[in-house]
């Protein structure tokens, strides 16, 4: 939940009690030099404080094994962590996803942008037993913390969490759970720059198609470096809208007070 808003926003009560540790934890990381045989790690924005009261709280107030009560403490946190700032946008966001995707009723679904699990747990609701969502964090820490939380809604048999990108880790993705075909939703929830080509990637491999839904979150939160900047698709992803115009996929674009928040293009068969 929050992806963007979390990597790049900063609490100073948060921070003032953890930032020497942090620093010196992110230095020795930043330091060390991978061996040619491993992958080597992001610099992390993982902020120790925030992550981790967001999973102690989730396990103390949510019910295991049930995902509405996961989701419903995270809405709860988070709404209290950031004042109920942002909560508007958040709940069409969240609306438009349960709409598209309960709709869909994914077998095979890929969300890139885990963050600590939040949309991992609300898509899973959707996914049948024997079908698969493979959520794609380039954060180890984000991506255990997100683990523990599928793991606590009880969908641990059904959401995986794959720690990577997209461009260094498809290969494996499709051998380690048997891609061949199209998935049927897509969410983009990770880096504007890198829907286009993460999604072209796909496409080359077979895994979109015009049945597929696609997903993309636009919204900006309190906290993130360009909040408070008219977020516009046309602006800040026009690249991205044009191709799905030209690859004739119909969309529905959800705003909120002038922004664009939420983006659902899905394909008919009709124009």
């Amino acid at each position: 939940m929050f992806a963007r808003l979390a990597r790049t926003s900063c609490c100073s009560v948060a921070l003032a009690a953890t930032s020497s540790r942090v620093a010196r934890s992110r230095a020795r990381v930043l330091s060390t030099q991978p061996s040619s045989s491993r992958r080597p790690l992001p610099q992390s924005d993982f902020h120790e404080l925030r992550e981790r009261s967001l999973l102690q709280y989730v396990i103390a107030k949510s019910a295991e094994g049930e995902p509405e009560s996961v989701t419903e403490a995270m809405d709860v946190f988070w709404d209290t962590y950031f004042n109920g700032e942002g909560t508007a946008q958040w709940k069409l966001r969240v609306k438009a996803l349960d709409d598209a995707i309960s709709a869909k009723t994914p077998r095979t679904a890929m969300e890139i942008g885990t963050y600590c699990g939040y949309t991992a747990v609300r898509m899973g609701r959707h996914v049948p037993p024997g079908g698969k969502l493979i959520s794609v964090e380039m954060d180890p820490l984000y991506a255990a913390i997100a683990t523990k939380i599928i793991e606590h809604a009880g969908l641990r048999d059904r959401v995986f969490v794959e720690i990577g990108t997209v461009k260094d880790r498809l290969a494996a993705i499709q051998k380690k759970y048997s891609l061949s075909g199209p998935l049927d939703a897509v969410l983009l929830d990770h880096d504007v720059n890198s829907y286009l080509p993460d999604l072209k990637r796909l496409e080359a491999e077979g895994l979109i198609t015009k049945g597929t839904v696609v997903l993309c979150d636009w919204s900006l939160y309190p906290g993130s470096d360009d909040y408070g900047r008219p977020l516009q698709v046309p602006t800040d992803g026009k690249e991205f809208m044009t191709y799905l115009a030209q690859a004739g996929r119909p969309t529905a674009t959800h705003s909120l007070t002038g922004k664009e928040v939420f983006t659902v293009s899905s394909w008919t068969g009709v124009v």
